[in-house]
């Protein structure tokens, strides 16, 4: 049976995530699934660069706009793409937009479509926070802008949209335990964790010579964005309790900051701790150069602060590490430590720099212990966080929605 999505993106195009890039742009297309993507064109990509997709086409309207006009019109926007809407076309999905999935709920009700959302963060409770942030200085139209929608926000999606779109996909058991609690029937949701694509981690992939920065040198690493809203300062405290018992530890950063602001502050963070030369800022890198660098390394950190915005993420660092076949030392998020702890692959501890620390430790010092948790992570990871396996659990859902 072949199904056509017509898919409207939060992120702007072209798609980048690769829950979208590698999820439905190679596995769900590769078992029958074809996917539309409708969305406005990132800020820093051309049109022909945004119309790149190989699973179906791509519908364009508007380009990204910052600031309180912004906001406004991205559901106006969206409508437009509504228009685009084809008796090929069996599922509406909306990925992670609010107002959107109101407005496509009443299309696909009135056009007898089925429709799906796919919720990969907690949007309403972020809006609240954000609207905690945005001070005087940015106007009293933002202000009140922020402070309207985290308001409604949250009525909107928990009493009039995710009860009743026809299947809800969300990202952790854990969240699908909140959701529960918000009152959304569990035989409606499926959890969909962030996966690896494994042709990227095949062994004999993204290898390069060891860099001379790391030579001699016991390397903790992480990958991904940095900065205070992060906590990454963490990372810092970590590497200096391991020194003190391991003092060839180096900190390698595979990633930088996501803004200019969070950039300086990683920079000045990594002076203050006087560890500069014990610290490898590599900045933004391409994936494939990223993951040269980790097979290099002999721990991986993942470190996420706890808190009702990440409990219930799934966090793509610990299943890469292990994906890899590098030890992974990750915190209590619900989803991690059923990652770490099914795998066998890596240590759980609480987010304490010296629970971190010793950790590390017990890989670096503990030649067995090292070697058993490198074996376990890859076959772990291709058997249940592959995006081979989570299509399958994914397409069984759309066929079971196009039958009803």
């Amino acid at each position: 049976m072949n199904i056509r999505l017509l898919f409207l993106m939060y992120d702007y195009l072209p798609a980048f995530r690769p829950d979208v890039t590698v999820l439905f742009g190679k596995e769900l297309k590769q078992l029958g699934i074809g996917t539309d993507l409708l969305g406005q064109v990132s800020g820093a990509k051309s049109l022909v660069e945004a119309k790149a997709w190989p699973a179906g086409e791509i519908f364009v309207y508007g380009r990204q706009r910052d600031g309180l006009l912004g906001q406004i019109l991205r559901p106006l926007h969206d409508v437009a793409l509504l228009f685009r809407l084809k008796p090929k076309h069996d599922v509406i999905q909306v990925r992670d937009k609010i107002r959107t999935g109101l407005l496509a709920l009443g299309v696909a009700r009135l056009t007898g479509r089925k429709m799906t959302y796919w919720m990969s963060f907690p949007f309403a409770e972020g809006f609240k926070l954000r609207a905690q942030q945005v001070g005087a200085s940015q106007g009293l139209a933002n202000q009140l802008f922020y402070r309207l929608r985290a308001a409604f926000a949250g009525h909107i999606y928990y009493r009039c949209l995710a009860p009743r779109v026809d299947h809800l996909f969300v990202q952790s058991e854990a969240m699908l335990d909140f959701m529960a609690s918000k009152g959304v029937a569990r035989s409606k949701m499926t959890a969909v964790p962030m996966g690896v694509d494994l042709a990227l981690f095949a062994a004999g992939q993204c290898v390069v010579p060891r860099p001379p920065q790391l030579l001699g040198r016991k390397v903790l690493a992480y990958m991904g964005s940095l900065g205070q809203s992060r906590q990454s300062g963490f990372l810092l405290e970590v590497l200096r309790r391991v020194r003190v018992q391991e003092p060839t530890a180096i900190l390698l950063l595979a990633g930088d900051g996501p803004s200019a602001d969070e950039r300086a502050w990683v920079r000045q963070a990594i002076v203050d701790s006087g560890l500069a030369d014990h610290v490898w800022l590599t900045g933004w890198l391409p994936q494939a150069e990223g993951l040269a660098l980790l097979r290099h390394a002999d721990v991986g950190l993942s470190p996420i602060p706890r808190g009702v915005l990440f409990d219930v993420s799934s966090p793509t660092k610990a299943a890469e590490y292990l994906a890899l076949g590098l030890p992974c030392v990750g915190n209590d998020i619900p989803d991690q430590k059923l990652v770490l702890e099914q795998s066998a692959a890596g240590l759980c501890v609480d987010m304490d720099a010296q629970a971190f620390a010793d950790a590390c430790l017990q890989v670096l010092q503990n030649a067995d212990l090292a070697a058993s948790l490198r074996a376990k992570g890859p076959p772990w990871v291709a058997a249940n966080r592959s995006y081979q396996v989570l299509a399958h659990s994914v397409a069984a859902v759309y066929r079971s929605l196009v039958r009803d």
